[in-house]
């Protein structure tokens, strides 16, 4: 097969073999030059000099190859029409490449369709690979023309000179979309096995493993393709995964079974040749990741269940705040600290040996202790001890005083345990999977029809159209619609169905947190004044007021109690401010940051990164892929009064990591916003928000469900239980959401 460099040039694949290769130094099984040199694109065809060139003699055949590349539609009908070319003769001499190829390999559609239509043969093989214009485009992921190609009769089997076929080289062009395509179309229909293999013994998974595409390899895993199949060589997928040291390719390839004590013929297996390429460490941390030690045995599991995992994880916190808050009572802080700190790690340490490696792992997201109960822990540990405080000290002391900030703080503490258990129980508004492939297919085909086949409109993981305002939960393994983002303190995805609930939660939160300390007061208060005996030997700090400094001396376990709960009211207060904010708005917490990367994107080069695989032709029509419907906003003009302004700010490692933390950046960011001092900035710039349809609609959208025949109060307190709901004042389905609402 040839391919074009920048200069025109054509660049032959080249032969590759891995007999009698050393590991030592393995070289790439395709040819660098392909990665190196860029596609023809519009650039003018120049001094061609190599073999296969276009022939500078044949200056009739010269102009029509050049608008092939460049895709002039109509210099190409001019020529067909006037019959200067031959559209059944329309290659060069020397190895036969036609307009065909030229057009497949630039990706001008307009062009492939037109010569087609003319009768030009989509099987021509040509070039130093003998290969047809289908190749020629998958080699680069051309989603569109090989679809057009293979519709309009191309043959998915043909083969090149190396023994290639359609999927060999899908794979090869790390194109995800483009494999997914040839998966559903071709291979599930039986006319290409997932597992055909090349002249030296190469399935596509090895080739995609050896590349280290581990959105391939789970792609061909998914349609049954087998990771113990031996090439020639006796290398299987995980020894050229290995050597590659992807980790994600690797813990893919183990979970499907794959062997790493299989040798190859020059006996060899996965750790020997980890060590001699240096990826050792990538290999530990797969194995690791799907419970085997480093010598690649199970580990042993503390629990046979991941459930009994979990529980520990749970009340784990329960124990550790018990102790600590004892700690600070009975024994003096400079010693109390140092032994927490103790405690935490052993604790840390303890939870991460002893009970992560009994949690079920799916997938290649890392387990974090930040993605187990333990948080939510945390929070319902508080509140136990919270509650025990009150129903033992506080509650006889000022029943009779504060009956009524009493009965509210009981029925508050209910509603709170109420709404947790709900939200870690909650359907954050999961999107079905597809599992159905003549429904995928369907969806392709609309997708591919508007130019829309990429990895922003089809979620490549559950295999449906990707509605506008979802995400895919790696937590959830589900599309999530609307989603805001995922909290560990409830320990689930926040999303279409439980975001209500989520605000009414930690609005009670901040409330019972208020009455709390008002209640503690008051018992302070009590305290101060049966102990009026030792009132003179009170000694504490002059900003402390007298009944804060009766708790330190009279009930310390109360006031630690007291102080960890203002101390968390802190952050909810912050959390309830910045989630206003994004409500008033229009926009969800995980389109926030998203805004703001894309920004800073945007200050960096000034160009948009290609994270979707989009290959849509330049001469398809393409407005439905940059309307306002897209989830990345467009930028607009400061004076747009529906716009976020978004300062430019420089990341500073140790304040921006405090700052991701505690979701400081984002208050930072909403507090220049409504202080109006980033739209007054120079350094900034407007961003459309294209849910922001006014703060009142917004508000409306968020607070009422969509169901206008119910009484009022059902609308604003019961949670949406299908996947419709407001949006701009109108109903909508938001798995099915695909363009916004007109303003």
């Amino acid at each position: 097969m040839v391919e074009t460099d920048t200069n025109g040039n054509e660049v032959p694949y080249e032969e590759v073999s891995l007999e009698n290769m050393s590991l030592s130094s393995v070289q790439p099984m395709l040819s660098n030059s392909a990665e190196d040199d860029g596609k023809m694109g519009d650039q003018q065809v120049e001094n061609v000099q190599d073999e296969g060139q276009i022939s500078n003699e044949d200056s009739v055949l010269d102009r029509y190859f050049i608008a092939c590349q460049k895709g002039d539609l109509e210099t190409v009908k001019e020529m067909i029409e006037a019959r200067v070319i031959n559209i059944n003769e329309d290659h060069d001499p020397v190895e036969k490449v036609t307009g065909l190829h030229w057009a497949s390999i630039n990706n001008r559609l307009s062009v492939v369709a037109h010569l087609v239509a003319c009768g030009a043969d989509v099987n021509a093989k040509a070039g130093a690979l003998n290969a047809p214009p289908l190749h020629w485009a998958a080699r680069y992921g051309y989603v569109y023309i090989v679809d057009y190609l293979l519709e309009h009769g191309a043959d998915p089997t043909l083969k090149d000179e190396q023994g290639f076929n359609l999927l060999h080289l899908a794979v090869t062009s790390s194109n995800i979309m483009l494999v997914l395509y040839v998966l559903f179309f071709v291979v599930s229909k039986g006319i290409i096995d997932v597992d055909c293999e090349d002249p030296n013994g190469r399935t596509p998974l090895l080739w995609a493993a050896y590349q280290g595409d581990s959105l391939t390899v789970e792609a061909l895993l998914r349609f049954g393709a087998y990771p113990k199949v031996p090439d020639s060589g006796g290398f299987t997928s995980l020894h050229w995964g290995t050597l590659k040291g992807q980790p994600h390719v690797l813990m893919y390839l183990i979970q499907k079974g794959a062997d790493f004590f299989q040798k190859t013929n020059d006996g060899k297996d996965c750790f020997a040749i980890a060590q001699e390429m240096n990826t050792t460490y990538a290999l530990n941390e797969a194995l690791n990741h799907c419970g085997f030690d480093s010598q690649g045995y199970p580990k042993k599991k503390l629990f046979e269940k991941s459930y009994h995992a979990k529980l520990v994880t749970f009340f784990t916190p329960w124990i550790f705040l018990s102790i600590v808050f004892g700690l600070f009572t009975h024994i003096h802080p400079l010693l109390a600290l140092p032994v927490t700190l103790i405690l935490a790690i052993a604790t840390n340490k303890a939870l991460n040996k002893f009970v992560l490696t009994s949690y079920e792992v799916d997938g290649v997201a890392q387990l974090t202790l930040l993605k187990t109960p333990l948080y939510a822990g945390v929070f319902s540990g508080s509140v136990f001890l919270a509650a025990v405080v009150w129903m033992r000290k506080i509650l006889p002391w000022t029943l009779l005083e504060e009956f009524w900030a009493n009965m509210i703080f009981a029925m508050l503490l209910l509603a709170i345990t109420y709404h947790f258990i709900k939200l870690l129980q909650a359907d954050p508004g999961s999107i079905p999977a597809e599992t159905d492939y003549d429904s995928v297919r369907e969806t392709t085909r609309e997708l591919l029809k508007t130019g829309k086949f990429d990895a922003r409109h089809f979620c490549i993981e559950s295999w449906v159209r990707k509605p506008l305002r979802s995400r895919y939960s790696t937590f959830n393994k589900t599309l999530v619609a609307r989603f805001d983002h995922y909290c560990p303190w409830v320990y689930n995805d926040i999303g279409l169905k439980n975001h209500k609930r989520f605000i009414f939660f930690i609005g009670l939160l901040e409330i019972a947190i208020c009455i709390f300390a008002s209640l503690c007061m008051e018992y302070f208060d009590e305290l101060e004044d049966r102990n009026e005996d030792y009132n003179g030997d009170l000694k504490c700090f002059w900003l402390i007021g007298d009944k804060l400094c009766a708790g330190l001396n009279f009930d310390l376990f109360t006031t630690l109690i007291l102080l960890w709960a203002v101390f968390q009211s802190i952050w909810v207060a912050f959390l309830i401010l910045v989630q206003a904010f994004q409500i008033f708005k229009g926009v969800t917490n995980y389109e926030f940051n998203k805004l703001k990367r894309d920004k800073k994107r945007m200050n960096m080069n000034g160009t948009e990164f290609n994270e979707i695989f989009n290959t849509t032709p330049d001469d398809l029509d393409q407005d439905s892929n940059k309307s306002p419907t897209d989830p990345i906003p467009a930028i607009n003009s400061p004076n747009d009064q529906t716009g976020l302004n978004l300062p430019n700010t420089t990341t500073r490692r140790y304040f921006g990591t405090f700052c991701a933390i505690t979701g400081m950046d984002q208050w930072i960011i909403v507090l220049k916003e409504a202080t109006g001092i980033s739209r007054n900035s120079n350094s900034s710039s407007s961003v459309s928000i294209p849910t922001n349809y006014g703060w009142k609609t917004n508000f409306k959208d968020f607070w009422l469900n969509s169901d206008k025949t119910a009484p009022l109060w059902q609308r604003i307190f019961y949670t949406p239980r299908t996947s419709k709901a407001l949006l701009g004042g109108k109903e909508v389905d938001y798995n099915k959401l695909y363009s916004y609402p007109e303003k």
